[in-house]
């Protein structure tokens, strides 16, 4: 099928722009203060040194993506480097599972146990996940406009809260600080580099990755300026969901005490997407490390083995919120150094053809 390019740009902002709001606010809070902004910046601009690089490297393969493009290149190098990478989408699809399963649980069903919303939120992305990446382009082209909407919205809402005055001094620049704050969002924002590595060469442009980190960036950097300028920032930084306690804030008329709710509405269809396309990737590397191996066959034991290790790894919230202080460090490795050894490894060869990958 063919894939446009506003249809690659809304997916990027769908995944980068729906669980990131969960954590990334208190930490990068805590590290920078009332410059986070700069911290989110700084981060866009390395992850966009990343996506060039990848999409470089993609433009050799117009017919296939870097994943076959690696594997095809040194099967044996190639797919020890997609295994190290299977393994890191394990850990990103568990916790993305336990996130949402623990807000949830935190929300809106406090009697639910956490391991049975995460058992309804992993049967449900497996569902979607089922449906190839038509369904992701689908559920991008309903929901990513109408979250877009919804945060002009919010802003219009909460102008008449808004007290600048919170981020002063605002020449004032910790940049150590501010380094830390980038250090911890670099992950979060960095995810959006999975779209060059499953969408082929053909139907990729770089320009629509560059436009999605971009609105992802705007999005997440407007409701921290809401936020930090609503709530405070000694709030925020203590806060665990700060993006819900801001949307709490939105009163209407008197009667109507849960607006959050519809505003949840909208969001919580991008989140469980962005679970099912984890899975989805995952599947997809799977499928290229063992070609033998259906990958829509193995999106149910893939999606429960993600359940199991959302629940194994993570004991507690807490557990799961200090995992952001070892995350930076392999999502380093893996949304960095990786494609720059793509950009030097994956060079053409020229009239030689190209091996077929599994």
């Amino acid at each position: 099928m063919k894939i446009t390019k506003r249809q690659i740009t809304l997916l990027g902002v769908l995944y980068i722009g729906s669980i990131s709001y969960l954590h990334t606010y208190t930490l990068a809070t805590q590290a920078a203060r009332q410059h986070a902004v700069i911290s989110y910046i700084i981060s866009g601009l390395i992850c966009l040194l990343s996506l060039w690089l990848v999409a470089t490297t993609l433009k050799r393969f117009s017919d296939r993506n870097l994943l076959q493009a690696l594997a095809g290149r040194f099967p044996i190098f190639g797919r020890v480097l997609l295994v190290i990478y299977l393994l890191f989408l394990l850990f990103i699809c568990a916790r993305d599972i336990r996130i949402i399963s623990d807000f949830t649980n935190t929300v809106l069903l406090n009697r639910t146990p956490v391991p049975i919303l995460g058992l309804m939120v992993t049967a449900t992305a497996v569902y979607i996940c089922q449906g190839g990446i038509r369904a992701f382009l689908g559920l991008s082209e309903i929901y990513a406009p109408i979250f877009i909407a919804s945060m002009f919205f919010v802003v219009l809402v909460l102008l008449r809260d808004l007290h600048p005055t919170y981020l002063v001094p605002y020449f004032s620049m910790d940049w150590t600080g501010i380094t830390e704050g980038a250090w911890f969002v670099f992950p979060y924002q960095a995810e959006i580099l999975v779209l060059p590595l499953v969408i082929s060469g053909k139907y990729y442009k770089a320009i629509s990755g560059y436009v999605g980190l971009a609105i992802g960036t705007a999005l997440m950097v407007v409701l921290l300026l809401l936020s930090q300028m609503v709530l405070g920032i000694p709030l925020v930084e203590r806060l665990i969901h700060p993006g819900y306690e801001l949307i709490r804030q939105i009163q209407i008329t008197d009667f109507i005490d849960r607006f959050d709710l519809l505003l949840l509405g909208f969001w919580y269809p991008m989140a469980l997407s962005k679970i099912a396309f984890d899975l989805y990737v995952l599947c997809y590397t799977l499928q290229i490390v063992v070609p033998k191996l259906s990958g829509r066959l193995m999106t149910a034991p893939a999606g429960a083995l993600a359940f199991a290790c959302s629940i194994w790894f993570f004991k507690n919230a807490l557990q799961l919120f200090h995992f952001n202080f070892v995350l930076p460090l392999i999502a380093i490795t893996l949304y960095l150094v990786i494609p720059i050894l793509f950009f030097v490894m994956l060079r053409p060869r020229g009239n030689k053809p190209e091996p077929k990958a599994g």
